[in-house]
């Protein structure tokens, strides 16, 4: 019965799937261009390079596209509410296509710098406007796996990189990482407005209509009507960056900062982008690149498992563990090439370090890659969630770009295993700030978190309690 209620389900949802599957391509094509980088960067550096580039070059060659990425919530900021979410979207991928075609037929490293820097602008642009189309297109009942999309799509594309890039030629390569934006710019296309933006241009009609495909029924009248009431009070309190500054948002502004400065501290990106040259130093029996393909399927596995231990274990405790797990494994990693530098045998213990990072990835992607987009859209009132989620996406880059360029510079300089400790100093002292600062919102009211964000003596420092009252499926928009 539960099998077949199922069933029932997915097809009653069916149309929505469809749209935020197609629309997460996306997704898929941008976090394709950071992944990119694993399998390319040895292959660059090596004897036998297509395209001959010095290390300081390759860590360009990473970072330029976390640079560029701080451009794409200021181009989406204008487009969405202009031009739509789905004008958006599709111009959102044209760098990226455009990126692709430069590396394909390009033969300099200023024109990958170039490609890089426009793949950045896509990369930006899709991770602020994407969570707001399927928070608009999605039923309540199935936000949050709708929702839950986003970051498995981008897990699968770094996944396909790491899978094709080791053995394929450096621009067969880049021609067959062409097709993902290509093929959803094409199916896009046939995908339907976000009715919410229909109804703010007054185009009822075909909010409609868009609506009732959407929902697979005739019956939409109701749902309709509240959608028009939430618009017009959208209209009515339209947030400006000054409001952030206000009491209540400030600490909420200072939360969601950290948070984002974490997740990049932590190591996250250099792990990601640098995967198979880390691997190559490390003496596990497997090859490189069989190393960054079980981690990036780790990586995906957890993400698509990550939506309902949010809601079951909570935001604080699953932040907290995420924390400590990446100060720990980061220190342990770092300690591993501390010995291989001191020219200590470790030829026995070379699985260590890759148990470790595999064990990293599980924690840095269960807590700190996941619940911060989430915690934003619960800490924030609705005037301002916009604004908030801009300035979070450019500071964010801005701390992703110093952590590509400089892990790079410093592992050259001063040895791969004092970045690793870096990014367990930081981890650790961000374990202070998330016990500190951020609250436990499971099971609360939008409401009650407001007042409680608002209210200087008030704030949930249990991390296990839960409130009676459900959880607005609506925070999962975020």
């Amino acid at each position: 019965m539960g099998i077949w209620d199922s069933v029932k389900d997915f097809r009653k949802y069916s149309n929505q799937y469809l749209a935020a599957f197609t629309g997460t391509l996306l997704m898929l094509s941008v976090a394709a261009s950071y992944g990119w980088t694993s399998p390319t960067l040895p292959l660059l550096l090596g004897d036998d390079s297509p395209l001959p580039i010095t290390p300081d070059e390759s860590s360009w060659i990473v970072s330029i596209l976390v640079l560029t990425s701080i451009a794409g919530p200021v181009a989406s900021a204008w487009l969405i509410d202009g031009f739509g979410r789905k004008v958006t979207l599709l111009l959102a991928v044209l760098p990226s296509i455009v990126g692709w075609i430069l590396i394909g037929v390009g033969d300099s490293v200023t024109v990958v710098f170039i490609s890089r820097a426009l793949s950045g602008i896509s990369y930006g642009m899709a991770y602020s406007s994407m969570p707001l189309y399927l928070g608009e297109i999605a039923s309540d009942r199935i936000r949050g796996s709708i929702g839950t999309l986003l970051t498995v799509m981008a897990k699968t594309g770094i996944l396909l990189e790491y899978i094709i890039g080791p053995y394929v030629e450096y621009r067969t390569l880049a021609w067959i990482s062409l097709s993902f934006p290509a093929t959803f710019f094409v199916l896009f296309l046939w995908l339907p407005e976000s009715p919410y933006y229909l109804l703010a241009k007054q185009r009822t009609e075909q909010a409609e209509k868009n609506l009732r495909w959407l929902r697979k029924t005739g019956d939409v009248q109701d749902e309709l009507k509240m959608m028009q009431t939430a618009v017009e009070r959208s209209q009515q309190n339209r947030g400006t960056f000054r409001d952030l500054f206000s009491r209540g948002n400030r600490r909420s502004l200072i939360i969601i900062l950290g948070l984002g400065a974490l997740q990049q501290l932590c190591g996250s990106q250099a792990v990601i982008a640098y995967s198979q040259q880390i691997f190559d130093q490390v003496n596990s029996g497997l090859k490189a690149h069989e190393s960054s393909i079980i981690m990036a399927v780790i990586q995906l596995v957890t993400a698509a498992l990550s939506s309902s231990i949010v809601d079951r274990v909570g935001r604080r405790p699953l932040l907290l563990i995420s924390t400590v797990g990446c100060a720990v494994g980061t220190f342990i990693v770092g300690l591993y090439f501390f010995l291989v530098d001191q020219e200590v045998d470790v030829d026995g213990i070379g699985w260590i370090p890759l148990a470790v990072i595999m064990i990293y990835i599980i924690f840095y992607t269960v807590g700190l890659a996941t619940v911060p987009f989430a915690i934003l859209g619960e800490i924030f009132p609705t005037n301002v969630k916009a604004v908030a989620a801009a300035i979070y996406t450019m500071f964010a880059g801005s701390v992703g770009f110093g952590v590509s360029k400089l892990y790079q510079l410093i592992s050259d300089e001063a040895g791969t295993y004092v970045s690793f400790w870096i990014f367990a100093a930081c981890s650790a002292a961000f374990v202070v700030f998330v016990f500190a600062l951020v609250p436990e919102t499971k099971g609360k009211p939008l409401d009650q978190i407001l007042i409680e964000m608002h209210t200087s003596t008030s704030r949930s420092l249990n991390c296990c309690c839960r409130s009676p009252a459900k959880q607005d499926p609506a925070t999962h928009a975020a």
